[in-house]
């Protein structure tokens, strides 16, 4: 059964309310495709759509509006898809604030998400850099093999220059591949770290309310 909290959380998602002020504080806002984002300031495309002041506790700050024209009837063809879509990311956030609400109940449960969802790609790098690193010493003990050829102003043999390519090669594989893996760890983290702070958030709304 839900608390009582939990419950003022679902009736109070679309609400916005003043907190104490004085504290660095962050923009939320939704982009096109109905991604939240946590910045120190507006970016000046989405300078006139709404947007809430919180603080680094996720306390509520403030509530900006979106600048809409208030004569429907002298809207822009481009006005009215702009207001649409602006309506559909308010209704996307109230979904994914709805999605978080049923899905945890404390901070504490979307760090064991989160580490869970980490487990794969964290498995995987510990797996790659020894391979990485391994493929490295290969690469270095194939090129020392040529200094006695370029002193000698020798030309190195073929067979070793398609060693070093084909070696060259697996580097760079290894390489792309702890890449993707590092930037999929750190997708993660950014997400898990953004429900936290809307979490915190929408608690800090039910609470002041209550």
């Amino acid at each position: 059964m839900k608390s009582p909290i939990f419950i003022m959380l679902a009736a109070t998602l679309a609400l916005a309310t003043s907190g104490a002020s004085g504290a660095a504080k962050l923009y939320k806002w939704v982009d096109e495709k109905g991604v939240v984002h946590y910045t120190e300031s507006m970016p000046p495309e989405y300078k006139d759509q709404s947007s809430t002041e919180i603080d680094k506790r996720g306390r509520v700050l403030k509530k900006n509006d979106a600048v809409i024209p208030v004569d429907q009837s002298k809207l822009t063809e481009e006005e009215v898809a702009r207001k649409k879509l602006a309506e559909k990311r308010v209704y996307e956030q109230r979904r994914r604030d709805h999605a978080l609400i049923n899905t945890y109940t404390t901070e504490a449960e979307i760090d064991v998400a989160r580490d869970r969802n980490l487990a794969l790609p964290m498995q995987a790098i510990k797996g790659i850099e020894p391979r990485l690193k391994a493929s490295w010493a290969r690469l270095e003990a194939l090129k020392k093999q040529t200094e006695p050829y370029l002193k000698a102003g020798q030309p190195v043999p073929d067979g070793l220059k398609e060693d070093i390519s084909l070696q060259e090669k697996e580097v760079a594989l290894f390489e792309s591949e702890l890449r993707a893996k590092q930037t999929e760890a750190t997708h993660i983290r950014e997400k898990y770290d953004a429900d936290k702070l809307r979490f915190r958030e929408l608690s800090s709304i039910a609470a002041v309310r209550q």
